[in-house]
């Protein structure tokens, strides 16, 4: 019998919905007999550790983004950029020898474009093939798309975890014309609540908010609800997106839960009467799988988020606000009216192709 392939599997940094969208992916591979390295960096890294602890690490840091409190997230990111790449270079040189050193086969890349080898078959996972640019940035389109596809074009094959047709999740982010490569697979949404057991809080939520994403924003917008639950009296909790902590604390009436193991996260969710979040992809794709209704807030500046709050609130899915104006006695009122998300998913396309590459591809 052939030995079981050995396949790296690396999430971007920049909040947690990256990794976590990873855990069907690496639930298929570990099915199917492969040997998993799950290679990534502070918070994602401590996820996964705590979700896949039978795996092997390795610590593969990136570029996290620091999102500015005001102005352009665009600017700021342009203004990064040579830090951006420095990081890069430093990350693809570890990958070639992470690859060597762990006789790697496979590496499978989720939204970081470093992360390719000639020595390793390489897959790249994205849902943005075509990068949100409003506004006074809108010629700069196709210029960001042409960098991106030259990028792409160095994997083996791409990824798309959306359905291929009609409806979809992504609109416009991954539906394009000409697409980068030739072997490209829409392998449906992820996430990580599929096939579980969700448990039964001891507690239900009035209100629970759903937390993640760079810093500043993330706690700019905890603070920002923790004044507005506060005043409402309602009892509410606040999952902070923090697996590295532990305790939890109570705050008048918020309780904030650091992190809690997928069974427990489902649980709240389902019980919660009213969920608030950041319209990030994988938290739609975990909302869509549970059939619940939000409240959306993008986080301020980062384009791709605006684009998917402004698309399902015009089709009168989630209710959203911007986060500069954003009133939760409004929000509370506004959200009847929109009727949410459901979707059903199985990984039938994913494990198949999981097979395939298992099966077929020589490194």
């Amino acid at each position: 019998m052939p030995s079981p392939k050995t396949i790296l599997v690396c999430p971007l940094d920049w909040g947690l919905g990256h990794a976590t969208r990873m855990v069907p992916v690496i639930e298929a591979l570990l099915d199917q007999g492969a040997r998993v390295i799950l290679g990534a960096d502070n918070r994602p890294l401590s996820f996964l550790m705590q979700r896949f602890p039978g795996c092997e690490f390795v610590k593969l840091p990136g570029f996290t983004p620091v999102y500015p409190k005001d102005g352009s997230m665009a600017l700021a990111m342009l203004k990064s950029f040579p830090q951006m790449r420095t990081a890069a270079n430093k990350a693809h040189e570890l990958l070639q020898k992470i690859i060597s050193e762990k006789q790697v086969d496979i590496v499978i890349s989720d939204n970081r474009y470093e992360l390719h080898s000639e020595n390793a078959y390489c897959i790249f996972i994205t849902h943005q093939l075509d990068i949100a640019t409003p506004g006074i940035t809108a010629p700069a389109r196709p210029i960001i798309r042409g960098i991106i596809n030259q990028y792409i074009r160095k994997y083996n094959e791409l990824w798309i975890p959306d359905f291929e047709g009609e409806p979809n999740l992504s609109g416009k982010l991954s539906h394009i014309k000409n697409m980068p490569v030739n072997n490209y697979h829409f392998i449906g949404p992820l996430s990580r609540f599929i096939g579980i057991k969700a448990e039964t809080p001891a507690e239900e939520p009035d209100i629970l908010v759903l937390l993640s994403g760079p810093e500043p924003q993330r706690t700019i917008l905890e603070e920002l609800l923790i004044s507005q639950l506060t005043d409402t009296g309602k009892k509410a909790m606040i999952l902070q997106g923090k697996p590295e902590e532990t305790p939890e604390r109570h705050t008048g009436n918020i309780k904030l839960i650091p992190h809690l193991p997928d069974e427990k996260m489902a649980g709240l969710i389902k019980s919660a009467k009213l969920i608030i979040s950041r319209p990030g992809y994988s938290t739609i794709m975990d909302l869509a799988v549970l059939g619940k209704k939000a409240v959306f807030i993008p986080t301020p500046g980062q384009t791709e988020q605006e684009y998917l709050a402004e698309r399902f609130k015009r089709e009168k899915n989630f209710y959203s606000e911007p986060q500069k104006t954003f009133e939760l006695k409004r929000a509370m009122e506004k959200q009847g009216h929109y009727k949410g998300l459901s979707v059903r998913i199985n990984y039938r396309t994913l494990e198949k192709r999981i097979d395939t590459i298992l099966k077929q591809i020589q490194v």
